[in-house]
């Protein structure tokens, strides 16, 4: 390789994003196109036209932030390309034309891994093929994998199926009511049924299996409601809520695996039982007799159809009129060919009436993928030979490489060991194209889950390169049940633990229950000839002597939505707050919102989860049909996953017609008193739009508020307190202008500790307005306008506040180049000291003086409001403080500040052997916050520029003012 080349700078970076957006009207019928873009290459997919993509290289030496800016832009002129995905079948060769659903498991800065689910296989004729496909496309910057997996199937429709014994019946998108008999009301009864639920069906995430009379609200309802691979056994004797009688078993993996499940309910006068698979999920006592109902049993839906098909196969559905035993429920289980007792069986669906239904059988197949551009084809295939039977998968993949000088695989050798000198198996992996480190069950000498954990896991890896020159290895370190998965962050670091600045991307998952918690780290490793050592350190709950930030891309496969999520977290007791950048479970852009380090009282602990009051949002505005917009093109941008300031930019729009363009940029510094989530957003409306109900920005009524107070940079404005006649939808503070000088602040110290969820409310979110610049036809508004209403109220003076950012009252439409820029601090405070679980003595002593106080929040906005002067570089950005270098030698000056100051160096040329001094009386006193050596700071490359950038944390509390230098040892001064 040309010496050159080895040193130039190398902006590896990808994207993959919705066209037209994840959730948009249904009437709106655009296409749902997949973008997959590189600094090499753009393609677009169609779910609906799999075999016609656009592709097509890209040269135009975009950065990775030059891409996010552009939007979709780099991607407008592709070419069309053929992507052929066949199977011959008995002589007749069908190709996947479509797909029903897509799967994001990990959408990041290096690589994106998403499946297309349900492909439909057609002929020339248009007949479909009875098969289940799925389509896994991994795309790295330079490479494009497309991996076809294949089983014979059934092409679903409501009606008869092979059931469990002879037919069953499929619903997949008719339910089955069936109407009973007064005898059929029994006051004591078991309902039973089986049911599968093939992985190609439409699930949705709430929905039933089984309904008797209306929904779990009516009284005499009973049946199986199924939630997100999960199912509730419920009853209703009369009165109470759905889930006072109620049972939920925990998440079984079957549901994934489409196997056939046995549920069972039964209730004998007293005692209601839920059993699965024979085995009890769980007992509830209810007391009184069945109240006797009129109503129809439904099954694959709620009697009611507000809720959609619940897609599956039913067999053996009965009801009894006695409350069956234990060990006769698992006889039903264990032989479902044979009924013991007929004796109080009352209701019996076999579905074998008719022909009996056959499982499809291939022999001799050939699966092929083909995908040709204008400028190269690439093609394999295979024939299984003999007989393919239904459930039976095959798989076949087919790797792109658009760069010839990508590394050769035989050509190296990865190697990982954990600090505890425990191997682990490197494979590579086809399907991903790249090295995949298989970590299971590593060995740890500390306590892990949710506790205090300043320890790290840390893994040795070596490179072993034949190549004969520098190249980057494309490797994802696939680690199942990390210590803690809210809160880590993993590394790449040289062998002293010193960061390498190397871009790791994170990628989780939690919520996929048959594999469990796990982090798919992906990175493209710089290595040389020979031999190269690298060891992977993952902090879990603090990062040197300081709890630690991270950022990850979420996966929600397992969770509904199926899509990407941006999660948020300090230190590791729970998430601090989560972002639906694709609106793919509901329709708001900030949804979990939490309290780290909180505690719910000062016995309680503070390494676990709490709640600070769900959600909020950024822009609402709405169509002339009043129907809320919706992301579209939303591009996502990780620059960093932390552990010292994790950051993240959004590009995008609202709307299919991108009426109003959409910039974020957040920021999440690592400190130890309370999280600061800083939120940057931009709005540039391209259409006109009525202003009326909607939002700049809005925190959710969630939690149950008394008083509620803002204020700017010289105090309180006004303070209102919730009073006993108000009631929902009530306006508690009328769209009014925060006057006076910025910043502007909204707190709400005053809290019930405990909503009535499943985990204690010990804090709250407060506003700090930096910064507010808007245009509304013309004229400027500098001043931002708040407006509170009430959602719920209840006794005590305590409602559900909905405070929201707006336009002025005065502006009744949003015109083409109105704009807007809100530079924010979403503070998570706690409302009193004992619910502070960190360490901060400071911030401690301040709650115990200031006790659900507004002054925690004014206490941020005047301490926070930084004055800063520099010597050697330039003031990039105030809060976090962002510095360009330009001298060997940074002095910055700081009057104020508030806990740890986040500062970060910029275009520095070798970030080896820089400190931090802080200037006390004249002396010079290095910063060191280590605590397993080289653990406090952050780099980052900047590839485009070939820089790099370190990031600190400063200790200012109770210091008025500050000076810090930056600079390199003696001998390494090569700024």
């Amino acid at each position: 390789m040309d010496q050159a080349l080895e040193s130039a700078p190398r902006e590896d970076f990808s994207y993959a994003y919705w066209l037209n957006g994840h959730l948009q009207p249904q009437a709106i019928k655009l296409p749902r196109v997949l973008c997959l873009e590189s600094e090499k290459y753009g393609m677009k997919l169609d779910m609906a036209n799999l075999r016609n993509p656009h592709f097509s290289r890209i040269d135009d030496g975009a950065t990775y932030k030059e891409a996010l800016s552009r939007g979709a832009d780099r991607l407008a002129d592709l070419e069309t390309a053929e992507l052929e995905i066949a199977l011959t079948v008995q002589g007749k060769k069908y190709q996947a034309v479509s797909a029903n659903g897509v799967r994001m498991w990990e959408v990041g800065r290096i690589a994106q891994h998403i499946d297309f689910n349900d492909l439909q296989f057609k002929d020339d004729a248009g007949n479909l093929l009875d098969c289940y496909g799925r389509l896994t496309v991994a795309a790295w910057p330079k490479s494009l994998s497309f991996s076809a997996e294949i089983n014979p199937d059934f092409n679903y429709t409501d009606g008869p199926t092979v059931g469990l014994v002879g037919n069953g019946h499929c619903i997949a998108d008719e339910p089955l009511d069936i109407a009973l008999n007064p005898d059929q009301e029994p006051q004591e009864f078991t309902a039973e049924m089986w049911v599968k639920i093939p992985k190609r069906m439409p699930q949705g995430t709430y929905s039933w299996m089984l309904c008797k009379n209306g929904n779990e609200h009516v009284v005499g309802n009973f049946g199986f409601q199924f939630r997100r691979y999960r199912v509730m056994a419920f009853m209703n004797n009369g009165g109470g809520s759905r889930h006072e009688h109620s049972i939920s078993e925990s998440y079984p993996y079957e549901w994934d695996e489409g196997g056939w499940q046995h549920l069972a309910l039964s209730y004998d006068g007293k005692m209601m039982r839920f059993y699965r698979n024979g085995q009890l999920q769980g007992a509830k006592e209810v007391d009184g007799p069945r109240p006797a109902t009129a109503g129809q049993l439904t099954i694959g839906n709620r009697c009611d159809r507000l809720l959609p098909a619940l897609g599956g196969i039913y067999d053996q559905v009965r009801i009894w009129n006695r409350a069956l035993p234990a060990e006769e429920i698992a006889a039903h289980v264990h032989k479902p060919t044979e009924l013991p007792t007929r004796e109080g069986l009352i209701l019996e669906k076999e579905f074998d009436e008719g022909p009996v239904v056959k499982q499809p059988v291939w022999k001799d197949a050939e699966l092929s993928i083909r995908f040709k551009t204008s400028e190269k084809t690439w093609e394999t295939n295979q024939t299984f030979n003999g007989v393919w039977k239904k459930d039976t998968k095959k798989q076949l993949t087919l790797n792109c490489e658009m760069d010839p000088s990508q590394v050769a695989k035989q050509d190296v050798a990865v190697h990982v060991v954990s600090k505890h000198k425990q191997p682990f198996p490197v494979t590579f992996d086809p399907a991903l194209n790249c090295f995949v480190a298989d970590v299971k069950n590593p060995k740890r000498g500390f306590a892990d889950r949710y506790v205090k954990i300043t320890e790290y896991d840390e893994f040795d890896l070596s490179f072993e390169s034949k190549e004969d020159a520098e190249t980057h290895v494309p490797f994802m370190f696939y680690m199942r049940e990390p210590a803690n998965i809210t809160g880590l962050v993993p590394i790449l670091c040289k062998p002293d633990g010193t960061p390498t600045g190397v871009h790791v991307q994170l990628s989780k998952n939690w919520h996929y229950k048959k594999i469990g918690n796990y982090l798919r780290a992906y990175a493209l490793v710089p290595v040389k000839p020979g031999s190269n050592r690298f060891r992977l350190r993952i902090p879990y709950g603090f990062y040197g002597k300081l709890p630690s930030a991270s950022h990850a891309q979420l996966s929600l496969v397992g969770a509904g939505g199926e899509q990407r999520w941006e999660q948020f977290a300090l230190a590791c007791g729970g998430e601090s707050i989560t972002f639906d950048s694709d609106m793919s479970h509901g329709d708001v852009a900030v949804c979990d919102v939490r309290m780290p380090l909180g505690q719910a009282g000062k016995e309680s602990t503070p390494w676990t989860w709490t709640e600070a009051g769900w959600g909020g949002d950024w822009l609402r505005v709405f169509d002339a049909d009043r129907t809320k917009l919706a992301f579209s093109e939303m591009k996502v941008a990780y620059l960093s996953h932390g552990p010292c300031l994790a950051e993240v930019m959004y590009k995008g729009a609202y709307g299919a017609e991108r009426d109003v363009q959409l910039n974020a940029h957040i920021q999440f510094p690592r400190t130890d008193d309370y999280a600061r989530t800083f939120q940057k957003l931009e709005y540039r409306f391209q259409t006109d739009l009525s202003t009326a109900d909607t939002y700049l920005m809005q925190r959710a009524a969630s939690a149950w508020d008394r008083v509620v107070v803002y204020g700017n940079g010289d105090g309180v404005i006004e303070e209102k307190r919730v009073s006993a006649d108000l009631k929902a939808n009530d306006v508690l503070i009328p769209a009014i202008e925060m006057k006076g000088p910025g910043p502007w602040w909204v707190a709400f110290p005053d809290r019930n500790h405990n909503r009535g969820e499943h985990m204690p409310t010990s804090g709250y979110i407060s506003w700090v307005i930096r910064d507010y610049q808007s245009s509304f036809g013309g004229k400027a508004y500098n001043n931002p306008f708040l407006q509170v209403t009430i959602g719920k109220t209840r006794a005590g003076g305590e409602a559900m506040l909905e405070a929201r950012l707006v336009p002025p009252p005065q502006v009744k439409s949003y015109r083409k180049g109105d704009s807007v820029l809100l530079d924010t601090e979403w503070l998570h405070i706690v409302t009193e000291a004992d619910n502070y679980g960190g360490p901060n003595e400071v911030y401690r002593k301040h709650l115990e003086e200031n006790p659900r106080s507004w002054k925690t929040t004014y206490r941020e906005v005047k301490g926070n409001n930084l004055q800063i002067n520099v010597d050697g570089g330039t003031l990039l950005h105030n809060l976090p403080i962002v510095i360009g270098a330009e001298k060997p030698e940074v002095t910055v000056a700081i009057k104020g500040g508030i806990g740890y100051l986040p500062i970060r160096f910029e275009g520095l040329k070798n970030p080896d052997g820089y400190a931090i001094y802080e200037i006390v009386n004249g002396e010079e006193l290095k910063l060191d916050q280590s605590v397993h050596g080289n653990d406090f700071w952050q780099t980052d490359h900047d590839a485009a520029t070939d820089s790099y950038q370190m990031t600190f944390n400063l200790p200012v509390d109770g210091k008025l003012k500050s000076q810090w230098v930056l600079k390199q040892e003696n001998n390494n001064k090569d700024q």
